[in-house]
């Protein structure tokens, strides 16, 4: 009695460490994650599971030797234990299998994401590939943009030369005139007409030496004249041409006129014209000016003449080799006539018109012709001159100039009209 009882005590006791083994076993594997379960050695699973199957069967096997000395009941008792033994091992084999096709699903996402990147790679590769060689073509391209400038630059000072070998009629441009008659009103300026035309498309070749602005210029002149006035008188002028111009913005103009004549060669008289003009452009097109022309002459009707006006002055068009430019304004004249005249002297408000017409006509020849027009109350004056220029050698002209005045009101016993001619030698600077 004794010994069976012994027998069901050791088969009972192994039955429940069994189980709890099993319990342990299933909650440990319920605990781990999805990312542990892959990282789960299949054959070590299998083993476990091999060696809980043949404790069973181990377990089962003692127990049939004892079976015969057990009742009914507690035969009926081993076989439940048993049996929930084999299903917690079918329930763990079915866990583990499915644990297991998650991991090929697993295995399976990762290959393709692999596989994408590895794609992702190879085209960013071929973006680097296409964006290198169009990096390549755009310095090319800068490359050629650069040379084509430099030729550019060659062919146009080529062009600008053989434009003054060859400047005519119809050929010179306007900057030609702007280099060779001042664009100020009564002054004639001149310049070497060698050096290259001002032209601000074009780069300098010689980018290392750029060209300074020079403000001030002017001119001298020296010659002889013959005057039709009162008396008819000949002599030698002198006259001196100063011009201060900033571009685009004003200048300044100083016109200084001497004349030694004689009339018949026993009386001699000093004749003094000085004028003075300042311009300051409103546009390119437009200037407001004041100006101050101071005369004296003792073989003329009127002795003295000062005359001051202010004004807007207008370029109609300065294109093509010729220019027209217009100056209106108000001002003051004062007028007193020479020694044993009769009439008064007068001093009046005037109204000032200039017309102004400048031409090139070949490379060496300028002309220009002015008309003035002074309306005043007691006495308007008329005036029309005009100047050729020709060029002898680079900064050398010669210069003829003819000037018709009228006076409307004169004294008595004195002519209306006053001509004179000039043949004189000019130097530029």
């Amino acid at each position: 009695m004794n010994t069976r009882f012994l027998y069901i005590l050791l088969v009972s006791l192994f039955l429940v460490a069994v189980s709890a083994w099993w319990e342990v076993i299933a909650d440990k594997y319920d605990t781990i994650t999805q990312d542990q379960a892959e990282t789960i050695n299949d054959d070590v699973l299998t083993e476990q599971i091999n060696l809980a199957e043949t404790a069973a069967e181990g377990g089962l096997d003692l127990g049939e030797s004892v079976v015969t000395q057990l009742s009914e009941s507690e035969v009926q008792k081993l076989i439940e234990a048993q049996s929930k033994s084999k299903q917690q091992i079918a329930n763990l084999k079915k866990q583990l299998g499915e644990e297991q096709a998650k991991r090929v699903d697993a295995e399976k996402k990762l290959v393709e994401q692999q596989s994408l990147t590895t794609s992702l790679v190879n085209r960013n590769d071929q973006l680097s590939d296409q964006l290198s060689t169009l990096d390549n073509q755009v310095n090319i391209n800068q490359f050629e943009l650069r040379e084509s400038l430099k030729r550019e630059r060659k062919l146009n000072q080529t062009l600008k030369a053989e434009r003054l070998q060859h400047a005519n009629l119809l050929s010179s441009s306007i900057d030609q005139i702007k280099s060779k008659i001042d664009q100020k009103p009564d002054l004639l300026k001149t310049v070497n007409t060698a050096d290259p035309e001002d032209d601000s498309d074009v780069a300098d070749v010689n980018e290392e030496a750029p060209k300074v602005e020079d403000h001030f210029s002017g001119a001298v002149e020296f010659g002889f004249n013959f005057d039709r006035d009162n008396q008819r008188t000949k002599g030698v002028e002198g006259r001196l041409i100063l011009d201060y111009n900033v571009k685009e913005k004003y200048n300044v103009n100083s016109d200084m006129q001497f004349e030694y004549e004689n009339e018949d060669g026993e009386d001699t008289e000093d004749e003094l014209r000085w004028q003075l003009q300042g311009n300051y452009n409103l546009t390119p097109v437009d200037t407001a000016f004041i100006r101050s022309d101071i005369q004296r002459s003792g073989f003329a009707s009127y002795e003295k003449e000062d005359t001051f006006t202010v004004g807007y002055g207008h370029i109609f068009f300065n294109e093509n080799n010729h220019k027209f430019n217009v100056e209106v304004g108000p001002g003051y004249k004062l007028a007193v006539p020479n020694d044993g005249e009769d009439d008064v002297s007068f001093n009046e408000y005037i109204l000032r018109t200039k017309l102004n017409y400048e031409r090139i006509v070949t490379e060496s020849l300028q002309i220009s012709t002015q008309g003035i027009v002074e309306l005043g109350h007691e006495n308007s004056v008329y005036e029309i001159g005009a100047r050729a220029q020709n060029r002898i050698y680079q900064e050398l002209y010669l210069i003829f100039d003819v000037n018709y005045k009228y006076n409307q009101n004169v004294p008595v016993d004195t002519r209306n009209d006053e001509l004179s001619t000039g043949l004189n030698l000019q130097y530029a600077f």
